[in-house]
């Protein structure tokens, strides 16, 4: 293997995504990205948009104001999938995995 792969292979295998930061975006390229609120979309992103879409920032500002509700995000790409609940401290925290579109 070379220094290039073992690299990316570390990177990926130590790489925590159980929280979502604040400064993700909400796009795949290909793929459904959204932020729901009690199962009813409230931002959905448009396939191949990379530019101009809301980040987790951006849905925790409009979740804070509701707080009680069920605020979900879900990113679906090609060969990945997450799914975020947000939790009451503001946090957005994994809850399921999968393999995406593939």
């Amino acid at each position: 293997m070379s220094l290039v792969h073992d690299t990316l292979r570390t990177t990926a295998s130590t790489r925590s995504d159980d929280l979502l930061p604040p400064d993700a975006r909400l796009a795949v390229g290909v793929g459904y990205a959204a932020l729901t609120c009690d199962g009813v979309p409230v931002f959905e992103a448009e396939c191949f948009a990379l530019e101009d879409v809301w980040t987790v920032r951006d849905a925790e500002q409009l979740a804070a104001r509701e707080p009680a509700r069920d605020w979900r995000i879900h990113l679906v790409a090609l060969r990945d999938e997450r799914h975020y609940r947000r939790s009451a401290d503001g946090r957005w925290v994994l809850y399921e995995r999968g393999y995406g579109l593939s």
